[in-house]
C-alpha cells in the first residue's frame, strides 16, 4: 500500500527548504547552523528521485534520447548561458570599478565544465549526472516488488560504491582524480540517494519513520565513530556519514509533511515559487556571493552578520530571477 499524501506540495516545500539551506550555508552562518543545515544537496538528489517517480505516473513510456536532450536543455544549457552572463557581468564591473578582471581565461574556460573554475557549478553536473541514472533506478525499482529487497540492492551498490572510493584514493593524477570523483563518485553517489526517493512513494507511513531512524542511528554511530568531525567533511566525494543525516533529514520532513496541518502551514505562494524557480535562484545567487567576496570590505554593513549576508543573498537572488522572467516573458 502506497502512502497517501499531497505530493506535489511536499516536494516544493522540500525543494524550498533545500535551497533556502544552500544559500544560507554560503552565507558564512555559525558552525552550528551550518551543520544543521547540511542535509541540502541530499535533499535535493531524494527530491529529484521522487519527482522522477512522480513523472513517471502520468507518462507510460519514456523515450531516452529524448529525455537526455530535455535534461540537457534544462540543466546544462541553462549553466552554460548563466556562465557567459557571469563572466559579462563581471568584465563590466572590473570595468566600472578600474579594477583587473577577476578571473583568469583558464578560470573562466574550465568554468564550462561545471567542476572546476567559478565555484558552486558542480552540483549542475550532478544533477545531470543522477538524471541520466534515474530511468535505469526506476526500471530496477519497477522490477522489485519487495522493499525488503530494494534496499538490500541498494545497500550492494553503496558497498561497491564505497570501494570506488578506496580507488579514488589511490589515484596519483591530480586531473584523473578530480573527473573520477565529480563525474564518476558525486554521479554515483547521489544516485544511489535518488534511488531512495524513487521508492518513497511505495513505502508505508509507519516505514518513513523507521527508515529515518535507521539512517539518524547510522550518523550517530558514525559521528561517534569520526569524533564528532564536521560532515562536511566527508562531502566531497559524498560518504555515509554525510549522506546518512541528509537522508535522515530528508525522509523525516517527508513524513512530517504528511500531516494535514503541517503541511498547510508551508503551503504558501513563496513556497511554490522558490521550488519553481529553485534552479534559477542557485545560479543567480552566485553573482551577490561574488560581489560580497570581492567587494565585502565596501559593504561591510552587510558583511558583518550572516543573518545580513543571507538576507542580501536571497534578496538580490529573487530579484535577479524575477528580472529573468520579466525578460523571457518579453521575449516569448
Amino acid at each position: 500500500m502506497e502512502t497517501e499524501m499531497h505530493r506535489d506540495n511536499t516536494i516544493d516545500i522540500l525543494r524550498a527548504l533545500a535551497i533556502l539551506s544552500i544559500i544560507l550555508a554560503h552565507s558564512g552562518p555559525t558552525e552550528a547552523l551550518f551543520e544543521l543545515r547540511n542535509f541540502d544537496v541530499t535533499m535535493m538528489a531524494f527530491l529529484m528521485g521522487a519527482s522522477f517517480y512522480l513523472s513517471s505516473q502520468k507518462h507510460a513510456r519514456l523515450n531516452y534520447k529524448s529525455y537526455v536532450k530535455k535534461r540537457f536543455n534544462r540543466l546544462i544549457v541553462p549553466s552554460w548561458i548563466f556562465t557567459c552572463f557571469f563572466f559579462i557581468l563581471f568584465f563590466i564591473i572590473s570595468v566600472l570599478a578600474s579594477d583587473k578582471f577577476y578571473f583568469s581565461i583558464t578560470h573562466v574556460l574550465q568554468s564550462f565544465t561545471l567542476l572546476q573554475g567559478v565555484s558552486y557549478m558542480w552540483i549542475l553536473a550532478v544533477f545531470f549526472i543522477v538524471s541520466l541514472c534515474s530511468p535505469l533506478l526506476l526500471y530496477i525499482s519497477n522490477k522489485i516488488q519487495s522493499n525488503f529487497y530494494y534496499f538490500c540492492l541498494l545497500v550492494l551498490g553503496y558497498i561497491t560504491y564505497s570501494f570506488l572510493l578506496s580507488v579514488n584514493d589511490s589515484i596519483s593524477h591530480e586531473l584523473l582524480q578530480n573527473y573520477f570523483q565529480s563525474y564518476v563518485l558525486n554521479g554515483l553517489g547521489y544516485s544511489l540517494v535518488a534511488a531512495v526517493g524513487i521508492r518513497i512513494y511505495k513505502l508505508k507511513k509507519k516505514n518513513l519513520i523507521y527508515f529515518s531512524g535507521l539512517f539518524g542511528m547510522i550518523f550517530i554511530v558514525l559521528a561517534f565513530y569520526h569524533g564528532f568531525e564536521s560532515t562536511q567533511s566527508f562531502k566531497y566525494p559524498p560518504e555515509i556519514y554525510y549522506l546518512s543525516y541528509g537522508l535522515f533529514v530528508s525522509i523525516l520532513l517527508f513524513y512530517l509533511l504528511n500531516f494535514i496541518k503541517v503541511e498547510e502551514l508551508f503551503n504558501l505562494r513563496l513556497i511554490h515559487w522558490l521550488s519553481k524557480y529553485s534552479l534559477t535562484l542557485y545560479l543567480y545567487h552566485t553573482i551577490p556571493l561574488y560581489i560580497l567576496r570581492f567587494f565585502g570590505n565596501e559593504l561591510e554593513w552587510i558583511d558583518t552578520y550572516f543573518i545580513t549576508r543571507f538576507s542580501y543573498l536571497l534578496f538580490i537572488s529573487i530579484l535577479f530571477v524575477s528580472a529573468h522572467n520579466h525578460l523571457k516573458a518579453i521575449i516569448k
